[in-house]
């Protein structure tokens, strides 16, 4: 059980950040309510039992989402996946155009090396 889903599933005005703290210092227990700040009776295990099960039947019996929501979802995705291609080919082009750099800067090394030894031809 998620507790501080069955709290907000209770309560759904409730601000985990403020009104309750759930934590799980791992002894085996599991998670406990730590803080609560509520104005109302804190929950028993039952009642939060319950309010977990009625919390996943109402998450399963939701509507999936409309066709229009869907579209519009693929389309964003397609969008993303274009410019995640762009920003991919722009790497592939930085990435070569750094490879020739270094090969020129290599080049270039070895030349100052000959001059400095005297041998102009490398």
């Amino acid at each position: 059980m998620n507790k501080a889903q069955a709290i907000m599933y209770l309560y759904p005005e409730a601000n985990p950040l403020r009104d309750f703290e759930v934590r799980d210092i791992c002894d085996g227990n599991g998670p406990y309510i730590a803080v609560w700040n509520l104005d109302v009776p804190q929950p028993t295990e039952e009642e939060l039992q319950a309010a977990w099960e009625a919390y996943q039947k109402a998450e399963a019996d939701k509507p999936l989402a409309e066709p229009d929501e869907l579209e519009q979802l693929r389309k964003e995705l397609a969008d993303s996946k274009t410019a995640l291609e762009g920003t991919n080919g722009k790497l592939k082009a930085a990435g070569e155009e750094t490879t020739n750099v270094q090969l020129a800067l290599a080049e270039m090394y070895e030349q100052l090396l000959a001059l400095k030894e005297g041998n102009p031809n490398g």
